[in-house]
């Protein structure tokens, strides 16, 4: 997207970046908000109804005891979690799941490596892999996989290659994203995306199976509301809402300190969180435009709607997001050409499906 940019606008993106480049290294945000050292922490709220659950108790049940007993919220419903993740827990235990995340995140690095063989170099589509095996380091830890945002994001790493390298091959698409979906509705701008997308080609069978699959959805958490309903007490506590309006500081900080970069000083770690969305922009034709609508989307939402101790809504990008990096060097030799008035290294669209 950036080769197709106008002289004068691309010399002003130029100067946006160097503004950006320097806020990085001058401000310093709030911090994030984190349970106290040994305090109860929402990775340990879940294991335990995880636990109970496995013992028997129904879901929605152990989730509001236990919300209850260690001061969450349970108003409105979907402060309490859909059941998918702790029901399978349940089952096959946390050692389990990690193992299923596991095999999301090699899906994830095998398909942006091959996804798009003759569009990009060889290197850029290793460095794509790179950097989805990086950020799914988090799946090192079956503690964080209690997080929904971490498996759910492994599971729309996966669908989003497929989305843009594979547009033919939707029928792989529709289970990685709905597991994602069941798992955590954050993802739900995805599949919302994604049937507006095969609406655009006229795809019209997987637009059908798109709206068949955000339907269900819909009843699953038709279901799941009034479960969750009818175990709230008139003293249970509400939360405090989804309107912090953090900014552009708040989006970084949630990639941040859901990816490796929190292990960077925190003014380089601010200026790393910032590169992949320039990196997105290399990508041309109608991929290009769903792939930013979907990254800059999610950051819109995150600056927005999430709060200094929601900061893990991050993980909902986190591996792929990180793309961004490899496609980062193609995306700066766009930009200098387009400021010298030319357009070269474009990533050509795929062929009309």
């Amino acid at each position: 997207m950036l080769a197709r940019l106008p002289r004068p606008a691309a010399i002003l993106f130029a100067l946006l970046m160097l503004a950006v480049t320097a806020w990085c290294f001058s401000v310093t945000p709030p911090p994030i908000k984190t349970a106290k050292k040994g305090g109860y922490t929402d990775a340990r709220l879940y294991h335990d109804i995880s636990a109970q659950v496995a013992q028997g108790k129904p879901y929605h049940q152990a989730a509001a005891e236990l919300h209850r007993a260690h001061h969450y919220p349970l108003k409105p419903f979907f402060t309490m979690r859909p059941p998918t993740e702790i029901e399978i827990t349940a089952i096959i235990g946390w050692k389990g799941f990690q193992k299923l995340c596991i095999v999301m995140l090699v899906a994830g690095i095998f398909t942006w490596a091959i996804a798009h063989e003759g569009r990009l170099t060889g290197i850029e589509r290793f460095l794509a892999g790179a950097a989805i095996a990086a950020g799914g380091t988090a799946v090192s830890s079956d503690w964080l996989m209690a997080l929904q945002e971490y498996p759910a994001g492994l599971c729309i790493a996966v669908a989003f290659a497929g989305v843009i390298g594979w547009p033919r091959q939707w029928w792989y698409v529709v289970p990685a994203l709905g597991a994602a979906l069941f798992i955590r509705e954050l993802a739900l701008p995805f599949a919302l995306l994604a049937l507006a997308y095969a609406g655009w080609n006229r795809r019209w069978v997987e637009v059908g199976v798109w709206a068949t699959l955000i339907a269900a959805w819909g009843v699953f958490m038709a279901i799941h509301a009034q479960l969750a309903m009818a175990q709230t007490l008139p003293g249970d506590i509400k939360s405090q809402g989804w309107h912090a309006m953090q900014g552009f500081s708040g989006f970084l900080k949630a990639v941040i300190y859901t990816t490796p970069l929190q292990r960077l000083p925190l003014h380089w770690a601010l200026f790393g969180a910032t590169l992949p969305l320039a990196g997105w922009l290399a990508l041309g034709g109608r991929e290009g435009v769903f792939a930013n609508v979907l990254v800059w989307g999610y950051a819109i939402m995150i600056a927005m709607f999430s709060r200094p101790d929601t900061f893990y809504w991050g993980a909902i990008m986190n591996p792929w997001y990180l793309v961004g990096y490899a496609l980062l060097p193609r995306a700066m030799v766009q930009l200098y050409w387009a400021m010298q008035g030319q357009r070269r290294a474009e990533v050509a669209p795929l062929p009309a499906v």
